[in-house]
């Protein structure tokens, strides 16, 4: 004898299945944003870091130019005064080079000015890409943290749910259950509906006195005159 009850079962079975694997899914796309959130955040640090290396270079090399330079001032100076230059062609040539010196000096050390400001924009920058980053890094920790946990909590209750779902597919006959598995295809994975206020639950329309007599009896399968799926009045 038809039994509309296991159907109904294994129907609730299936669609908790359904949801089940289709929250894993989600699971797996959203633990996958997060990890691309964070390499994000990641290679934006990457590069400040670059950036601040090449500008603590570029600011230490704009240093030994001062220095270098500076230096050349001193000994071209220190010539000049030393009162060993005595012709004063040579005596003017020496004035005229100290002076280049100077003035290529006074535009070594805006470079150095520039290079310095530089660098301290890129540590404001960096200083605030790294907080960034050290709350995304708790953000998404935290949240892939609580997505594995309910993965895994799914995953242990689809275990659960397949165990019950053999045991009442083994209980109903071939033939209903291949009813069962056509309507799962064409209607969305929904072969058994409630009857609900006299009305099919999935569809909405209303049963005859007839059909609703038949589904309540609980002995035979009955089906929706509108949707065809099989119909549970218990």
């Amino acid at each position: 004898m038809s039994n509309p009850f296991q159907l109904f079962r294994l129907q609730q079975l299936d669609t908790q299945l359904d949801r089940a694997h289709n929250r894993l899914l989600e699971i797996q796309s959203e633990i996958k944003k997060q990890e691309a959130t964070l390499r994000q955040v990641q290679v934006q640090h990457e590069k400040s870091e670059a950036l601040l290396q090449d500008s603590r270079k570029s600011l230490r090399k704009a240093e030994e130019n001062v220095q270098q330079q500076s230096l050349k001032i001193e000994q071209n100076e220190a010539m000049l005064y030393s009162g060993k230059v005595r012709n004063p062609k040579e005596l003017q040539d020496m004035q005229n080079e100290v002076a280049a010196l100077k003035r290529y000096l006074s535009v070594l050390e805006d470079r150095q000015l520039e290079a310095m400001m530089m660098l301290e924009e890129l540590l404001s920058g960096h200083s605030q890409v790294t907080e960034q980053l050290t709350e995304i890094t708790v953000q998404v920790s935290t949240t892939v943290k609580l997505l594995n946990e309910e993965r895994e909590n799914l995953t242990r209750e689809i275990q659960r749910l397949e165990v019950e779902r053999k045991a009442t597919y083994g209980a109903i006959p071939a033939e209903e259950l291949e009813l069962y598995e056509g309507l799962r295809q064409k209607r969305r994975g929904v072969a058994v509906a409630k009857v609900v206020d006299k009305n099919c639950e999935a569809c909405g329309s209303t049963l005859n006195a007839s059909l609703l007599h038949a589904a309540r009896s609980l002995n035979q399968i009955c089906r929706c005159d509108s949707c065809g799926r099989i119909l549970y009045a218990g």
